[in-house]
């Protein structure tokens, strides 16, 4: 078993940095299957004999993906449009796309078209969650996916598989969620990496990884940075810098609000119940990204929550460039902290924005937040 020190190491890191290279032979015998919105039902891949692969955000030149897509696309669509154009994704057997977002929506028809060779499966969400109607929608179309994935491929989706399936990811959340309770006492990077790799590997792999982790985990464990706690809130964050950065100005992360993160882990599926039912539930009952409503959540007095019962002193938002439903969600969340007087800091993301300026956007934000307490 490894321990803490070696868990965010080179190769970890490594794996998150170029995470398609080599895949089949990082994890032989298994059959990846590529997802890019943490809303896709990865306990139903799963028990369609599938491993399944976060699509995430790269870095460097977007050309091929320039025919397809406009400019204005948030980097995460071209990116990885990119990747599947120059042949990166084709150890890939498909790729489950869920109608949250417009970008995502009409991006499942563009590699239809633009790459026949791909399995491109669908999953379509009501934007509204939480009435029966809703419920009923979403449960018949994932026993619709079910379908497809058995049609296609020539597998079985059982009952047995499934509630495995589910039992294993709920596992995985349950880990994630102790990881996160000793988030103030870890380095960002630490925390960050883990997570990322989590929807990078095999599960079964994440999952052992994480309990040998915490497993050796010293007692007590000492809080890490004497600089303030900070939260941090957006879409995805698949870049090691602003983690790498809390570090080293000294800053502690306490807890996230993204969809990278906590609110992939933070609500379980009923194992109790009949599965198909149970995910349905889950997706009611998750916290919602901006792209969903549901009646009776705000999203605005999750975030005063989270920041008073993690003991934040400020809020950081990572904002993906082009992302329209985290820039409107952005004005009413500012606001709510404004009227709370928690201090909050945005940054804007995208390939033309230079590490030096997030650097010095971030420490003069840490700095005005004073020392930790």
């Amino acid at each position: 078993m490894q321990s803490p020190a070696q868990v965010a190491n080179t190769d970890l890191l490594g794996l998150i940095a170029d995470p398609y290279r080599e895949w089949s032979l990082r994890f032989p015998g298994r059959r990846a299957f590529g997802y890019l919105c943490t809303y896709a039902p990865v306990e139903l891949l799963h028990a369609a004999g599938f491993a399944p692969v976060r699509l995430v955000q790269s870095s460097g030149a977007v050309v091929l993906a320039e025919a397809h897509l406009p400019s204005f696309s948030c980097a995460l669509a071209r990116t990885v449009t990119e990747q599947m154009l120059r042949g990166r994704l084709d150890f890939l057997e498909g790729v489950l796309f869920t109608h949250t977002c417009d970008t995502l929506q009409c991006l499942a028809d563009i590699w239809r078209m633009a790459a026949p060779h791909f399995q491109v499966l669908t999953l379509s969400m009501p934007t509204v969650l939480g009435g029966a109607a809703d419920r009923a929608y979403l449960l018949t179309e994932l026993h619709r996916l079910a379908d497809a994935l058995e049609t296609t491929f020539g597998c079985r989706v059982t009952r047995e598989g499934l509630l495995a399936s589910i039992a294993l990811y709920n596992s995985q959340r349950r880990r994630l969620s102790a990881l996160y309770e000793r988030s103030s006492h870890l380095s960002a990077l630490q925390v960050w990496s883990l997570a990322e790799a989590g929807m990078l590997m095999p599960v079964e792999e994440h999952v052992a990884l994480l309990q040998g982790f915490l497993q050796n985990l010293p007692e007590p464990v000492r809080q890490v940075g004497p600089g303030p706690a900070v939260l941090v809130v957006g879409a995805i964050l698949d870049d090691p810098l602003i983690p790498q950065l809390i570090d080293e100005l000294g800053a502690r992360l306490v807890g996230d609000d993204l969809c990278s993160g906590s609110r992939y882990w933070d609500t379980l599926v009923d194992e109790e119940r009949e599965p198909f039912d149970a995910l349905t539930e889950r997706y009611v009952r998750r916290a919602p990204c901006p792209a969903k409503h549901v009646a009776g959540q705000s999203r605005a007095q999750r975030l005063l929550d989270l920041v008073r019962a993690k003991g934040a002193q400020g809020v950081v938002f990572v904002q993906l460039k082009f992302c329209d439903p985290h820039a409107f969600d952005y004005v009413p969340l500012c606001q709510a902290l404004d009227r709370a007087g928690v201090p909050h800091l945005l940054l804007e993301t995208d390939a033309s924005v230079s590490a030096g300026q997030i650097r010095t956007r971030l420490q003069a934000f840490l700095e005005m937040l004073g020392p930790g307490r």
